[in-house]
């Protein structure tokens, strides 16, 4: 039987269980609408993911682990100057599957799933299980900034686990800040390590924590402000030394000096923050240019970039890879978007628009490092509207937009309700919900425009890579051989620049289809891989370089062994091509200046093929197995397709 006092207590219990549950379904409604719009991201991030195909890098990258040169070294090695240690790892936990793109897909989702997973789990870290947290969720889902990743591999192996550490050390950060505990300056460092090894802007998750403590858990006169600083010693101490010792090994390590031109950097900082960033932030830019051979953009004469001054066979482009190309009247209503929600949060909250401590200096710093490793090769018009270099700007814009509308659990700084707004206009549901629609209809748009070229299989223009590829692995398949052999010589241009030699040959770029395809630096009736990716049979153009020989119906007769004079050849990375006739099979060695080749020939009528070096005057021809063979002509030069025009 109860008594009196037990209605008070029940009446209590009441309100306790039912503020839990409360609670509880905030909980549970966020985490299931957070899981859904996650998976929706997946499943179109999957679509784009399974539809794209390698190209430049990914080739590189593949073609080594086949090789075998993923050792210890190859790990921590410098890529054009990216330190990427966690990346490369990620290179060799699939690079066994060679060009099957569904095992490289898989890991793009996979990348992309832990990607918004820990975005979610920072923002519930920062900001709690509140509705406004899926406002950022959201713009992390679905701007283009982040679509490069969706892809291209070697973007993704970059940017993803970059993204998925600022997101932890924030998260870990915040959490020390709040609790004092040391353990998280640990997990924070960890997550800082991650970032740092897989991409070269990793260092700024550092100036990121900074801001967030100096910004948000300080305040107050300056030397209240410093000691509030000081108290945060030992995570300074730690983040300071990571990027100090990250900045040693890089430069350490660096394999290229990139060039600077000091009147790229007013434009490559424009462009970055209005025509890239600035676009992107609100479902931008919806339009986008393929990096093709004749989209050269317009170069002022008295700012050239260094592609442009050489050769013009090397201004290929990177098609499918595209730069933003938004309207002029769609750019301008960008900006004006911002700048007035911008207005709008200052003049209706106190603190809300302190984001701008983190939003201002990330993307300065990333226009820089821009200008400091592209904009000297290819001009601020190509390299500050390439939307892979600003990915990460997506991961910091996800804190910067939670801060803005919600505070930061813990914070001594949080965004509240001006008691006497400056602004009296507050916007209409209508209007906040048709903003959003299209921001979202526009990012969704902006994405998938940049994807389609991806998927084009066979288009030479919008995708060279893809299409060249495919010939050769359509011709392969036609034919009865078990193997093909084709002359390692480079391939073209639009296919692989010489400047990344080796791996402009077939050897190394296409290193993962043997044996079904051979590259090989000396051979007889060797085919050659002609510009659209098909195997022909090779040749080298021109006349014989040298005299007819003595012998009638024979030329130069080998047996065992005939020195042959010829015009004077330069050390240059010529081929040679030996016309022959020969009595049975066997092999022969071939010895031209710094050149000495064990050659197989067949009985009957043949040519031989073989890469020479050095300065020679003099080719000697050894028969190995004492059958004679006739030599007809020898020409000197580069490797050609037969009937390629003179």
């Amino acid at each position: 039987m109860s008594t009196s006092t037990d209605a008070p207590v029940r009446r209590l219990a009441g309100r306790l269980g039912g503020a839990a549950l409360r609670r509880w379904s905030r909980r549970r409604v966020v985490t299931v609408l957070a899981l859904a719009m996650i998976v929706v991201h997946l499943g179109f991030r999957t679509w784009a993911s399974s539809g794209s195909w390698f190209m430049w890098d990914d080739y590189i990258f593949i073609g080594q682990v086949t090789l075998g040169m993923d050792d210890f070294a190859w790990v921590f090695h410098s890529h054009f100057n990216l330190f990427m240690p966690v990346s490369f790892l990620l290179v060799k936990s699939v690079g066994w599957a060679g060009l099957d793109w569904p095992v490289i897909a898989t890991q793009l989702v996979v990348m992309q799933a832990l990607a918004a997973l820990a975005c979610w789990w920072m923002l519930r870290v920062v900001f709690g299980d509140r509705l406004r947290i899926l406002v950022p969720l959201a713009f992390y889902l679905v701007t283009p900034l982040t679509i490069a990743s969706s892809v291209w591999w070697s973007v993704a192996i970059n940017q993803l686990p970059q993204h998925v550490g600022l997101f932890g050390a924030i998260a870990a950060h915040v959490t020390y800040m709040r609790t004092r505990r040391r353990r998280w300056i640990i997990v924070a460092a960890v997550f800082v390590l991650l970032a740092m090894g897989s991409y070269v802007k990793g260092p700024l998750v550092v100036v990121v924590l900074f801001t967030i403590s100096a910004v948000w858990f300080a305040r107050g006169p300056w030397r209240d402000w410093l000691r509030t600083m000081l108290q945060s010693w030992l995570a300074w101490a730690v983040y300071t030394v990571l990027a100090g010792g990250y900045a040693v090994v890089w430069w350490a390590s660096r394999d290229v000096a990139s060039p600077r031109q000091a009147c790229e950097l007013p434009r490559t900082i424009f462009t970055s923050f209005v025509d890239t960033v600035g676009t992107a932030v609100v479902g931008g830019p919806w339009s986008w240019q393929l990096w093709t051979a004749d989209a050269h953009p317009e170069v002022p004469d008295s700012c050239v970039p260094q592609a442009y001054r050489g050769a013009t066979d090397l201004l290929v482009g990177g098609a499918p890879q595209s730069f933003t190309d938004a309207p002029l009247p769609l750019t301008v209503v960008a900006v004006l978007l911002v700048g007035a929600a911008l207005v709008y949060l200052w003049g209706r909250f106190r603190d809300a628009i302190h984001v701008l401590w983190v939003a201002v200096p990330y993307v300065l710093l990333s226009a820089l490092f821009v200008y400091a490793g592209r904009a000297g090769v290819w001009g601020s018009a190509i390299s500050a509207r390439e939307i892979r270099y600003y990915a990460d700007v997506a991961a910091m814009l996800a804190f910067v937009i939670g801060a803005a509308i919600t505070p930061i659990r813990g914070a001594l700084r949080r965004p509240t309700p001006r008691r006497e707004p400056y602004l009296r206009l507050r916007l209409p549901r209508p209007v906040l919900v048709g903003v959003t629609l299209a921001v979202l209809i526009g990012s969704v748009g902006s994405s998938v425009a940049y994807v389609l070229p991806w998927h084009e299989r066979w288009d030479s223009t919008a995708f060279p890579e893809r299409a060249f590829v495919n010939n050769l692995l359509d011709d392969l398949d036609r034919r009865d051989e078990r193997s093909v052999s084709v002359v390692d010589a480079s391939l073209p241009y639009v296919i692989a620049n010489p400047l990344i030699a080796p791996f402009n040959r077939p050897s190394h770029k296409l290193a993962s289809l043997a044996p079904r395809l051979k590259a090989v630096s000396a051979g007889t009736d060797l085919g050659i891989i002609d510009d659209d990716g098909r195997i022909q049979l090779a040749r080298v153009p021109g006349d014989s370089r040298a005299e007819p020989g003595p012998v009638d119906g024979c030329g130069y007769l080998v047996n065992p062994e005939a020195t042959i004079d010829v015009a004077p050849v330069l050390d240059l990375p010529f081929w040679m091509q030996v016309d022959y006739l020969a009595a049975a099979d066997g092999s022969v060695i071939v010895t031209a200046g710094d050149t000495s080749v064990r050659v197989p020939v067949e009985e009957g009528l043949h040519s031989m093929f073989l890469a020479t070096e050095g300065t020679f005057s003099e080719v000697t021809i050894q028969s190995e197995t004492g059958g004679a063979v006739c030599v007809d002509s020898i020409r000197v030069g580069d490797v050609e397709p037969v009937g390629s025009a003179r």
